[in-house]
């Protein structure tokens, strides 16, 4: 079917804003993309755009990366398509058709080939109606005002901020768009249409077979949201968090203390709202040290990973719950259980190591952070304990602060059972002035006495004792006793004798 068929096909062209007009001009000077329509032109191929790359220019929104759909060889199209740019070319799914264009390292065309036999039949099994449109390649090159094919209302939904399913088929045909829809609805800030929300619960428990990959992938989009919370707590009434996450769902009715009502899974709810909350404005509880907050948070994989963190910070409390009453105050609070289960849920889920291991270590020491405010408080935290504290977590510290202080803003004023948040507070400003004032400029120095020192010095055999050494002779430095390197040899004879 050729573009000029699709005219009676709901085609849209008086919809052209002036946004959208400044990312069309953007894109029809792009070189690459007549090149690209001159090789497709070459092979007899008719590439449509389709997918978020269109549903981001009708957005008025860049569009990098375009999704391409099309009929025939797609594998062997886009292979000699990498080999006349000098791309990379990378075959995603030769069954499906699918394959991925990189050029530069910087442009991403992603091939697919149609879902049926036409346009309008791929369109018709795509997700959303929001992804469900598609212009030819030649016409949004091309034309001032190019026609989008639209058979499903998509227009109308984006005009509305709605995710609404294509066909009630459309969950049925792939679980994971379950998440998906979720995560679009969080990174857009849309809504989810009432039927499509309808739709979705008799489909829940096939998300248990989609690939784990998939399911990370989609998690971390929906984390990265500036506000999921709210997607979050939808997901509650369809159960999908329960399905994801057999672990958190096993918290239900487990009350944080004994003869409190608030229980372990809406803690844990809630302990994500408050970080998220805090992400978004570190100055709410920590004024003082906004600026390195706010750095720290650059990354968006570390919001995301934190927010996870405060999801599962909890999971493995219900393991001290099962135990005996007498040693339920000792388990309850046990964090190192909850770290091992989360590693077993990351490894499940196929994170990466990297990830598995900054959540675990947010979670393993979130409770020590509450340890720690207690010594603050009671003016006897030292040096050497905050010294320790930063050699193992350095900026990650900061972390585990957000994650302390969801934790305990999310428990309410009324449970005294731990600090307050404006000790939290308190203490997250003093560690970390003291680690970038005192501790920094040490570890990052050179060392005034190094391992080889104690060797051909002193005439020491390798062994643990030089680890443990040189890390008191490290805090000696911190705290001011030793400022050269002749005090540090000084001393180090000292402990010698």
């Amino acid at each position: 079917m050729s573009s000029g068929e699709h005219i009676g096909v709901h085609s849209l062209s008086n919809i052209w804003t002036d946004p959208m007009r400044r990312v069309l001009t953007e894109l029809q000077q792009r070189r690459l993309l007549h090149r690209l329509l001159a090789m497709a032109a070459q092979d007899g191929v008719e590439l449509y755009v389709v997918g978020g790359a269109l549903r981001d220019i009708c957005r008025g929104h860049p569009a990098h990366d375009l999704d391409l759909a099309m009929a025939g060889d797609v594998m062997g199209f886009a292979k000699g398509v990498a080999i006349r740019l000098g791309a990379a070319y990378i075959p995603m799914d030769a069954v499906r058709g699918e394959a991925r264009v990189v050029y530069h390292k910087r442009d991403v065309l992603d091939f697919a080939h149609f879902k049926g036999d036409s346009i309008i039949a791929d369109l018709a099994h795509r997700d959303f109606t929001i992804n469900a449109m598609a212009c030819p390649l030649a016409t949004l090159l091309n034309r001032a005002a190019p026609e989008i094919i639209d058979p499903h209302g998509g227009w109308q939904d984006l005009g509305a901020r709605r995710i609404r399913m294509v066909s009630p088929l459309s969950f049925a045909e792939d679980p994971l768009r379950l998440l998906r829809a979720f995560r679009l609805a969080a990174n857009l800030d849309f809504r989810l249409d009432p039927l499509t929300l309808a739709a979705m619960e008799t489909v829940v428990p096939r998300l248990r077979d989609a690939a784990a990959e998939r399911i990370h992938s989609e998690l971390l989009k929906l984390f990265a949201a500036r506000s999921s919370s709210p997607h979050i707590m939808t997901m509650l009434c369809v159960r999908l968090l329960d399905t994801l996450f057999p672990e958190l769902a096993a918290l239900r009715g487990t009350p944080c203390q004994p003869g409190q009502p608030l229980d372990l899974f809406v803690h844990s709810i809630q302990t994500y709202q408050a970080v998220e909350a805090l992400i978004n404005d570190p100055r709410s509880h920590l004024p003082n040290i906004v600026e390195a907050v706010s750095q720290f948070f650059q990354a968006e994989e570390r919001q995301t990973l934190v927010k996870w963190a405060a999801l599962l910070h909890a999971i493995g409390v219900v393991v001290g719950c099962q135990q005996g009453p007498q040693e339920r105050a000792t388990t309850c609070d046990n964090t190192a259980s909850s770290a091992a289960l989360w590693e077993q849920t990351g490894v499940r889920l196929k994170l990466s190591r990297k990830q598995v291991d900054f959540v675990k270590t947010l979670i393993a020491y979130h409770g020590r952070a509450l340890e720690l405010a207690v010594l603050e408080a009671q003016g006897c935290l030292t040096l050497r304990v905050i010294h320790s504290w930063c050699k193992k977590l350095g900026d990650s510290m900061l972390g585990v602060f957000i994650l302390a202080l969801g934790h305990t803003l999310s428990r309410g004023p009324e449970d005294t059972a731990g600090p307050s948040a404006a000790a939290l507070s308190q203490l997250a400003t003093r560690v970390w002035e003291v680690y970038c004032r005192r501790i920094l400029p040490v570890i990052t120095a050179p060392r005034l006495v190094t391992g080889h020192d104690l060797q051909q010095i002193f005439r020491m055999p390798p062994g643990p004792r030089f680890k443990v050494l040189l890390n008191e002779l490290e805090l000696a430095q911190i705290e001011g006793h030793i400022r050269t390197r002749a005090e540090a040899l000084q001393w180090v004879a000292a402990q010698r004798s």
